[in-house]
C-alpha cells in the first residue's frame, strides 16, 4: 500500500474544506464561512511550512486565519449578545432575599 505523505494529507484536508465550503455556500448557510475558513488558513499555513515556503507567507496565512477568528468571534458574540437582550433576566441578589 502507498504512504500517504504529509503534504499529500494536507492538501486532501484542504480539498475536503474547500467542498465544505462550497456546499455551504450554495446553500447559504453564513453561519460558518468564518469558521471554516479561519481552520483552511491554519491549514494553508500547515501546507507552506511543510512545503518549505518562506516564512513571510506563513505569517500571512497566520495572520489571515486570526483576522478571520476575531470576525468569527465578533458575529457570534453579536448574535448571542441580541438573544441575551431578548432573554434579559435579572439574577437574584442579596437584596431581593431580604
Amino acid at each position: 500500500m502507498p504512504e500517504l505523505s504529509l503534504e499529500l494529507l494536507v492538501d486532501l484536508v484542504l480539498a475536503v474544506g474547500a467542498l465544505e465550503l462550497l456546499v455551504l455556500l450554495v446553500l447559504r448557510r453564513t453561519a460558518l464561512w468564518f469558521t471554516l475558513l479561519a481552520g483552511l488558513a491554519l491549514m494553508v499555513a500547515l501546507r507552506l511550512t511543510v512545503a518549505a515556503i518562506s516564512p513571510a507567507y506563513i505569517c500571512l496565512a497566520l495572520a489571515a486565519s486570526g483576522l478571520l477568528h476575531v470576525i468569527d468571534l465578533q458575529r457570534r458574540w453579536s448574535a448571542s449578545a441580541g438573544r441575551r437582550a431578548l432573554l434579559s433576566v435579572s439574577l437574584p441578589t442579596k437584596e431581593n432575599h431580604e
